[in-house]
């Protein structure tokens, strides 16, 4: 009886040390697996950190730090991405025992009961916007963008009754709403027809990313301009 008991102990123990190693394991892929959907990032690494350890074989996770390089939101490619979470608590069965016949996302909300604070931070450069622009206004022909924390500046050529013209752009970025804008302040053509055109009535704002194509029910949150990039931050809903 007594081996018995050893036997067991000894048994749980080893169970007890696989669960520590599998949960997190498991749930860093399941994490992973959302952002790499919602982003298209060449690379995701994420890191679960509890103390003492054997907190996470309760569902409980102390820290959540991920980063993701080179990917996309939408139609706005991004350099890199940063994802911090704080006092995650999980639905370990849901985790090892997945409900059929939903989608991952919902997989995902279900596993995460919920969490303290969850926040992403992702920066977007000069040449990021040059090509959202560049998709985005049809035969937009050599563009150049700055960005300063006084706002964005944007040149290029578009032909206009059948000449080309110079386009100067300038504007900054906006949250509103949950959703991140780019709000024109200024908009000039010039060519030899027109040698000095106003158009700042006919700009509105143009949304660039929408928080629906956010992963883990994050909303944006705010906006900050450097030079030559842009700090995007988005906290949970």
């Amino acid at each position: 009886m007594k081996k018995f008991l050893v036997f067991m102990a000894v048994l749980l123990l080893i169970l007890l040390a696989l669960l520590e190693f599998i949960l997190p394991t498991t749930l860093a892929k399941v994490l992973e697996e959302q952002v790499t959907g919602a982003t298209g990032a060449q690379e995701v690494d994420l890191n679960l950190n509890s103390s003492p350890n054997f907190k996470i074989l309760a569902g409980y996770v102390d820290e959540v730090h991920g980063t993701a390089s080179l990917g996309r939101i939408g139609d706005v490619d991004f350099k890199e991405l940063a994802l911090d979470g704080e006092k995650v608590q999980v639905d370990i069965f849901e985790l090892l025992f997945p409900t059929e016949g939903i989608s991952a996302r919902e997989h995902t909300n279900k596993i995460l009961k919920s969490i303290s604070k969850l926040e992403m931070h992702g920066i977007i450069t000069a040449e990021d916007l040059k090509n959202f622009i560049a998709k985005k206004v049809d035969r937009f022909d050599n563009a150049e963008v700055k960005i300063s924390p006084e706002g964005i500046e944007a040149t290029g050529q578009i032909k206009i009754m059948g000449r080309m013209a110079e386009v100067e752009m300038a504007g900054t970025f906006i949250e509103d709403g949950g959703n991140i804008y780019f709000r024109g302040t200024n908009l000039n053509v010039k060519n030899s027809l027109l040698r000095h055109v106003q158009l700042d009535k006919f700009f509105g704002d143009v949304k660039v990313l929408d928080s629906e194509n956010l992963p883990l029910n994050l909303q944006y949150d705010s906006v900050e301009l450097r030079d030559n990039e842009i700090l995007i931050s988005a906290k949970l809903r």
